[in-house]
């Protein structure tokens, strides 16, 4: 994220802190987000939006993230917001933009486009629609016990998350909202006692997330926050000039499993329609289990983690990735695939990513991680796959077809081939400092990589596999050492992308990694083949060994017309 730029823009006396990233001269994208956010949850949405020639906005509302706290944040409103907005696009010399809402930050983006029309391109919400003036009192049919009441009432809520660090209360306000059911508390209990203090994260939402969410919100306090959304919803405030309906174009993106959709009267709401008597020209989108559905699967006393996106009753994909990967690393094919039609699973290796570490990681075998494919598609009840695996993923991958052949719809491979009996052999012509060859010598790895925290490590495997050169360390060096500390991430790898990478590994150490790990002419003389006979083999000119991630769209359509074709 070191391409985003910060600046401060004074409102009413008040500094407003603003992300943005992407050309000046580029058409704008405002985002406006949610409690409890900063301006940092849009941090993937903004790269992407820049990537494709767009400049992406995050403001950070008066009271929250990095802006000033107003004197009275009891007084603060909605409309405060929303003039705030239109001042800070006023200063970057905006004059018309899309307007990206997320939660409450949706009702700050549709009243903007009441109070500024000619300002707004389009308007995209996800999680909260335009809601009309009868819809905001749906609350009131649900117990006294319901967050929103709760919070409604001034002190409680202060009192409630008094009694915890910042960071632990927003913690409990991501379990709470990540889950399908409105947060309900009973008459002796308050809001934040729903959340068992043992419960983890969402896997999607690391320490790190957490550790910057937590210091901001200790810095702003909460009591804006409280103000607006929940306070101000009811409170009168200044009319729009207009009548209440936006003509621009909209799209609203609903999980099926939010609970705001299990708000009173909500699902009728949009599935009736009446929604567009305020917005026209909406789309509406939703997304099967919200985005990415992770969970746990039990394997042999081990949980292992499992995430997975699209319809139940679409054909399955199973990704399995190599080293140093972990699921995250099929993030870009995971929803392409889920767009084209189908399930796609990444699993976490026993020992890899968010799944337990064994016992004794040093007896884990490739036979472990076939069986446990097998043992996660049986309980997800799955009895064909397509089976997709990237370098030592590859043999998991033709191991499991081999074990496996009935439940095989098809296999794809990405950097190493079918390997057959007696070719992982070829390594040993290689000189001694191969790296392979070193990292085969136990507790060698372990100290080299020892000297070094997990997300360097990663940072360095992934510069020595990106390049076109097999890394081999002369008899005086180790593997880590053939990188200069100042190389930066290949380009395609973001700082967030290694953030990710480095806390689970962090987490699970390398030990279990550690227990895996002639080519070209075995490639193109076709004997690969004797083995794999209905095999294609497509080359990608620049393809390093992390071809997944550094050409997402080309590898997505050649994956997308392999299961077109073989669909089962």
């Amino acid at each position: 994220m070191d391409e985003i730029k910060y600046n401060y823009i004074v409102v009413d006396g008040l500094k407003l802190h603003v992300a943005e990233i992407g050309s000046e001269s580029s058409p704008a994208v405002l985002f406006l987000y949610g409690f409890p956010e900063i301006w940092y949850t849009w941090r993937h949405q903004m790269i992407a939006v820049a990537n494709a020639g767009f400049r992406a906005i995050t403001p950070d509302y008066r009271g929250y993230g990095l802006s000033d706290v107003p004197a009275e944040p009891e007084k603060t409103s909605f409309v405060d917001l929303v003039k705030d907005t239109a001042s800070i696009l006023n200063y970057l010399a905006i004059s018309k933009v899309f307007v990206i809402g997320k939660d409450f930050g949706a009702m700050v983006g549709y009243t903007f486009a009441l109070f500024y029309p000619e300002k707004v391109a389009g308007v995209a919400t996800l999680g909260v629609p335009f809601m009309s003036p009868d819809a905001l009192k749906g609350h009131e049919s649900l117990p006294e016990g319901f967050y929103m009441r709760r919070w409604l009432e001034p002190g409680r809520a202060e009192a409630d998350f008094g009694r915890f660090d910042a960071k632990t209360v927003v913690k409990n306000i991501y379990i709470l909202f990540s889950k399908s059911e409105i947060p309900i508390a009973s008459e002796n209990q308050e809001i934040m006692d729903l959340v068992d203090p043992t419960t983890p994260l969402p896997s999607w939402f690391t320490e790190e997330d957490l550790s910057i969410f937590g210091a901001l919100y200790a810095r702003s306090g909460f009591q804006t926050a409280l103000q607006v959304p929940y306070r101000a919803f009811l409170e009168k405030s200044e009319s729009p000039p207009t009548s209440p309906k936006v003509e621009a174009p909209a799209l609203f993106i609903m999980g099926e499993k939010d609970m705001v959709l299990k708000f009173p009267g909500m699902e009728e709401y949009l599935k009736s329609g009446e929604v567009k008597k305020y917005v026209p020209n909406l789309e509406i989108v939703y997304v099967p289990e919200g985005s990415h559905f992770h969970t746990y699967i039990e394997v042999d006393g081990l949980k292992l983690h499992v995430a997975e996106i699209g319809s139940e009753s679409s054909p399955a994909v199973v990704f399995l990735h190599g080293f140093p990967e972990i699921w995250y690393t099929w993030r870009h094919q995971m929803i392409a695939v889920a767009n084209a039609g189908f399930r796609a699973i990444a699993p976490d290796y026993r020992g890899y990513g968010l799944s337990d570490v064994p016992a004794e990681p040093e007896k884990t075998s490739f036979v472990d991680l076939v069986k446990d494919t097998a043992s996660i598609l049986n309980s997800l009840a799955i009895s064909k796959v397509f089976v997709i695996g990237k370098d030592f993923g590859a043999m998991v991958a033709y191991t499991f077809a081999l074990f496996y052949p009935d439940k095989a719809a098809g296999v794809i491979t990405l950097g190493v081939p079918f390997m057959p009996p007696g070719s992982p052999k070829h390594h040993r012509t290689l000189p001694e400092g191969f790296y392979i060859r070193r990292w085969q010598e136990p507790g060698r790895a372990e100290a080299d990589f020892g000297r070094l925290d997990a997300k360097t490590v990663v940072k360095n495997i992934y510069i020595l596999f990106s390049k076109s050169e097999i890394p081999i360390a002369p008899e005086n060096q180790e593997i880590m050492d053939l990188v200069n500390p100042s190389t930066p991430l290949p380009s395609w790898f973001t700082e967030e992308d290694l953030s990710i990478y480095g806390d689970l590994y962090s987490k699970s150490g390398f030990q279990t990694a550690l227990q895996f790990p002639g080519m070209e002419e075995y490639l193109k003389s076709g004997e690969v083949k004797k083995y794999v006979p209905n095999l294609e083999i497509v080359y990608l000119p620049e393809g390093s060994h992390f071809v997944h991630e550094q050409f997402p769209h080309k590898v997505n359509q050649l994956l997308l017309d392999f299961l077109h074709s073989n669909k089962f």
